[in-house]
């Protein structure tokens, strides 16, 4: 375990473990694209939309931000990327930072919980002594980067970081919103 004075972040490392997933879903989304043409998938984002909308895009991206789970909010961005940007980055990022706001909630109200107390005991072996060190900051690197945002958030309720510097750095979710959304709708216009 690291020392709170030998703690360092590693940037060349985080952005290369913040590119791959996303540019694993990209290529994921181009691929896709080519396989079933554009025709093809504007029909399923019309079966999506009539099925589910923006509510099942907000509550996909809320779980997911909110539990700790092997997915990432990502996955909505090639379902939104032809959606009206001021909608679809309101709904994201809305999404997303109330699923931090609530992770850090369940961070300071179960970290007493045998089974939760174990989890972020692993997860503070990995994560704390950046959250320590960087505090906020770490949660606001967290929000911007495919770093876990939901384990980061709990640590830092479970660490009794100061809600009032945590709740508004959730925030950040919307500049990241942002980013992605015009990324796949860049990748839209190419095809």
């Amino acid at each position: 375990m690291h020392t709170h004075k030998d703690v360092h972040l590693n940037w060349k490392k985080i952005a290369l473990i913040g590119t791959i997933p996303i540019l694993l879903i990209f290529l994921g989304f181009f691929i896709v694209l080519k396989f079933i043409g554009g025709e093809n998938y504007s029909l399923a984002i019309d079966w999506f939309n009539e099925n589910f909308g923006l509510t099942g895009i907000f509550l996909y991206v809320y779980i997911v931000d909110t539990l700790i789970l092997p997915l990432s909010p990502d996955f909505v961005f090639p379902i939104v990327a032809s959606m009206n940007p001021l909608v679809a980055i309101a709904v994201i990022g809305t999404a997303s930072s109330l699923g931090g706001i609530t992770s850090y909630a369940i961070g300071l109200l179960l970290h007493k919980i045998p089974f939760i107390k174990r989890y972020t005991a692993k997860a503070e072996v990995k994560w704390g002594a950046y959250i320590r060190k960087y505090g906020t900051l770490f949660v606001i690197i967290a929000g911007l980067f495919p770093l876990p945002f939901s384990t980061i958030c709990v640590l830092a309720g479970a660490l009794k970081m100061d809600g009032r510097k945590v709740i508004p750095a959730t925030a950040v979710r919307y500049i990241r919103a942002t980013l992605y959304f015009f990324l796949f709708r860049a990748g839209l216009l190419i095809i």
